[in-house]
């Protein structure tokens, strides 16, 4: 019985680790980021929202958009200001293949749809599809 056992979970363990032979990093993988100070105005939250709203309606399925948010004055992500020269909120979109970035680029315009929420879809979304082509 012992040896049925440890036949099964030996087995569980080889198929669950050949199942994750193709991991996320050996794919292209898009990403939209908005990053944030820690004291943030409607016009921020606007724009987190908006984003937010846009990959889950549009971006759910293959090929996968995520979205994620920073706190940029979070000491873990102070990086993120150098890295992509953030000097407030801001949404920047990502292209990661085989676990490094490949490019990204900065949505300059997102403060000018702030408060416009369909314009801001509109802009935001065409902005992912020209990135991702």
């Amino acid at each position: 019985m012992k040896h049925l056992l440890s036949l099964l979970l030996f087995g569980l363990l080889f198929f669950s680790c050949k199942t994750n032979d193709k991991t996320p990093d050996a794919e292209e993988n898009y990403s939209v980021f908005y990053f944030h100070p820690t004291a943030r105005c409607e016009s921020c939250i606007n724009i987190e929202n908006f984003t937010k709203e846009l990959i889950e309606s549009k971006y759910s399925k293959p090929p996968v958009v995520v979205f994620k948010a920073y706190n940029i004055e979070d000491k873990e992500n102070e990086h993120f200001r150098k890295d992509y020269g953030l000097k407030f909120s801001s949404v920047v979109l990502s292209k990661r293949k085989n676990g490094k970035e490949e490019k990204f680029k900065l949505l300059d315009s997102v403060w000018t749809y702030s408060g416009d929420r369909d314009g801001f879809i509109r802009y935001a979304d065409s902005e992912i599809q020209n990135f991702m082509k």
